[in-house]
Protein backbone atom coordinates (compact mmCIF):
# COMPACT_ATOMS: atom_id res chain seq x y z
CA UNK A 1 0.00 0.00 0.00
CA UNK A 2 2.92 2.52 0.59
CA UNK A 3 4.29 1.77 -2.69
CA UNK A 4 1.31 2.71 -4.44
CA UNK A 5 0.93 5.60 -2.20
CA UNK A 6 3.99 6.65 -3.36
CA UNK A 7 3.57 6.17 -7.28
CA UNK A 8 0.68 7.81 -6.83
CA UNK A 9 2.30 10.75 -4.70
CA UNK A 10 5.10 10.84 -7.52
CA UNK A 11 2.26 10.94 -10.13
CA UNK A 12 0.25 13.48 -8.67
CA UNK A 13 3.72 15.41 -8.30
CA UNK A 14 4.11 15.55 -11.85
CA UNK A 15 0.26 16.51 -13.10
CA UNK A 16 0.28 19.14 -10.71
CA UNK A 17 3.60 20.42 -12.24
CA UNK A 18 2.64 19.67 -15.22
CA UNK A 19 -0.45 21.92 -14.96
CA UNK A 20 1.53 24.79 -13.72
CA UNK A 21 3.60 24.96 -16.68
CA UNK A 22 0.45 25.59 -18.79
CA UNK A 23 -0.89 27.50 -16.14
CA UNK A 24 2.60 29.90 -16.43
CA UNK A 25 2.70 30.16 -20.43
CA UNK A 26 -1.12 30.99 -20.04
CA UNK A 27 -0.30 33.69 -17.33
CA UNK A 28 2.86 35.15 -19.96
CA UNK A 29 -0.25 35.36 -22.61
CA UNK A 30 -2.48 37.78 -20.37
CA UNK A 31 0.28 39.70 -18.43
CA UNK A 32 -0.28 41.99 -21.47
CA UNK A 33 -3.41 41.74 -21.69
CA UNK A 34 -3.10 43.34 -18.03
CA UNK A 35 -0.56 45.46 -18.99
CA UNK A 36 -3.12 47.33 -21.39
CA UNK A 37 -5.98 47.36 -18.77
CA UNK A 38 -3.66 49.06 -16.08
CA UNK A 39 -2.17 51.47 -18.59
CA UNK A 40 -5.56 52.19 -20.06
CA UNK A 41 -7.64 53.07 -16.64
CA UNK A 42 -4.51 54.90 -15.03
CA UNK A 43 -3.69 57.06 -17.61
CA UNK A 44 -7.55 58.37 -17.75
CA UNK A 45 -6.50 58.94 -14.10
CA UNK A 46 -2.93 61.02 -15.09
CA UNK A 47 -5.48 63.05 -17.55
CA UNK A 48 -8.05 63.89 -14.74
CA UNK A 49 -5.18 64.69 -12.27
CA UNK A 50 -3.83 66.41 -14.82
CA UNK A 51 -6.46 68.56 -16.04
CA UNK A 52 -7.89 68.83 -12.05
CA UNK A 53 -10.76 67.59 -13.33
CA UNK A 54 -13.66 68.20 -10.33
CA UNK A 55 -15.33 64.83 -9.00
CA UNK A 56 -18.95 64.50 -9.67
CA UNK A 57 -21.70 63.68 -7.12
CA UNK A 58 -22.01 60.41 -9.04
CA UNK A 59 -18.03 60.05 -8.55
CA UNK A 60 -17.85 60.88 -4.94
CA UNK A 61 -20.97 58.41 -4.48
CA UNK A 62 -18.80 55.68 -6.12
CA UNK A 63 -15.60 56.57 -4.48
CA UNK A 64 -17.20 56.28 -0.62
CA UNK A 65 -19.05 53.11 -2.00
CA UNK A 66 -15.76 51.43 -2.71
CA UNK A 67 -13.77 53.06 0.22
CA UNK A 68 -16.60 50.88 2.28
CA UNK A 69 -16.12 47.92 0.57
CA UNK A 70 -12.47 48.05 0.60
CA UNK A 71 -12.82 48.79 4.76
CA UNK A 72 -14.69 45.67 4.89
CA UNK A 73 -12.95 43.68 2.97
CA UNK A 74 -9.27 44.44 4.39
CA UNK A 75 -11.01 43.77 7.96
CA UNK A 76 -12.32 40.82 6.87
CA UNK A 77 -8.74 40.09 5.51
CA UNK A 78 -6.88 41.17 8.88
CA UNK A 79 -5.36 43.65 6.22
CA UNK A 80 -4.01 46.58 7.95
CA UNK A 81 -1.74 48.46 5.58
CA UNK A 82 -2.91 50.97 3.19
CA UNK A 83 -3.60 49.36 -0.46
CA UNK A 84 -3.94 52.26 -3.23
CA UNK A 85 -1.91 54.97 -4.08
CA UNK A 86 -3.21 58.12 -6.36
CA UNK A 87 -5.97 59.13 -4.04
CA UNK A 88 -9.65 59.44 -4.53
CA UNK A 89 -9.79 58.48 -8.37
CA UNK A 90 -7.86 55.41 -7.46
CA UNK A 91 -11.22 54.16 -6.80
CA UNK A 92 -13.14 54.81 -9.82
CA UNK A 93 -13.57 51.67 -12.15
CA UNK A 94 -13.27 52.53 -15.90
CA UNK A 95 -17.18 53.72 -16.75
CA UNK A 96 -16.76 56.29 -13.79
CA UNK A 97 -13.29 57.40 -15.08
CA UNK A 98 -14.65 57.64 -18.51
CA UNK A 99 -17.64 59.45 -17.20
CA UNK A 100 -15.61 61.73 -15.48
CA UNK A 101 -12.92 62.60 -18.42
CA UNK A 102 -15.22 62.62 -21.04
CA UNK A 103 -18.26 64.31 -20.86
CA UNK A 104 -19.00 64.10 -25.05
CA UNK A 105 -21.62 61.31 -25.48
CA UNK A 106 -20.31 61.43 -29.20
CA UNK A 107 -19.36 58.07 -31.02
CA UNK A 108 -16.04 59.05 -30.16
CA UNK A 109 -16.19 59.24 -26.44
CA UNK A 110 -14.21 57.07 -23.53
CA UNK A 111 -17.64 56.10 -22.37
CA UNK A 112 -18.12 54.29 -25.44
CA UNK A 113 -14.44 52.63 -25.19
CA UNK A 114 -15.73 51.73 -21.18
CA UNK A 115 -18.63 50.15 -22.71
CA UNK A 116 -16.21 47.45 -25.06
CA UNK A 117 -13.05 47.52 -22.59
CA UNK A 118 -15.55 46.06 -19.58
CA UNK A 119 -16.51 42.88 -20.14
CA UNK A 120 -13.00 41.62 -21.06
CA UNK A 121 -11.38 43.68 -18.31
CA UNK A 122 -13.51 42.04 -15.53
CA UNK A 123 -12.95 38.23 -17.96
CA UNK A 124 -9.51 39.07 -17.52
CA UNK A 125 -9.30 40.34 -13.99
CA UNK A 126 -11.39 36.88 -13.02
CA UNK A 127 -8.17 35.13 -14.40
CA UNK A 128 -9.59 33.95 -17.47
CA UNK A 129 -7.30 33.40 -20.09
CA UNK A 130 -8.22 35.73 -22.77
CA UNK A 131 -9.10 34.94 -26.55
CA UNK A 132 -7.07 35.94 -29.10
CA UNK A 133 -9.63 38.09 -30.59
CA UNK A 134 -10.79 38.88 -26.68
CA UNK A 135 -6.58 39.90 -26.99
CA UNK A 136 -6.88 41.98 -29.94
CA UNK A 137 -9.95 43.74 -28.72
CA UNK A 138 -8.76 45.29 -25.73
CA UNK A 139 -5.56 46.38 -27.43
CA UNK A 140 -7.83 48.28 -30.27
CA UNK A 141 -9.46 49.72 -27.39
CA UNK A 142 -6.46 50.54 -25.44
CA UNK A 143 -5.16 52.34 -28.63
CA UNK A 144 -8.67 54.21 -28.52
CA UNK A 145 -8.14 55.19 -25.43
CA UNK A 146 -4.76 56.59 -25.29
CA UNK A 147 -5.94 58.49 -28.99
CA UNK A 148 -8.76 59.83 -26.92
CA UNK A 149 -6.95 61.11 -23.87
CA UNK A 150 -4.15 62.66 -26.44
CA UNK A 151 -7.39 64.50 -27.95
CA UNK A 152 -9.07 65.56 -24.63
CA UNK A 153 -5.36 66.92 -23.70
CA UNK A 154 -5.19 68.81 -26.96
CA UNK A 155 -8.30 70.64 -26.59
CA UNK A 156 -10.23 68.54 -29.14
CA UNK A 157 -13.12 67.33 -27.04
Amino acid sequence: MNMLKSLSKRENRKKVDGWVDVLSGDAVYNFASYADCFISENLIRKYIQEESVRLSPEAQRDIKEWKKREKQNKRAGNININLRQGGDVSYLDMPGLANLADKSRRQNSLHNDAKQYRPIRDALMHTTLLTDEAKRKLTTVYDNIKGRVMRLLSGNK
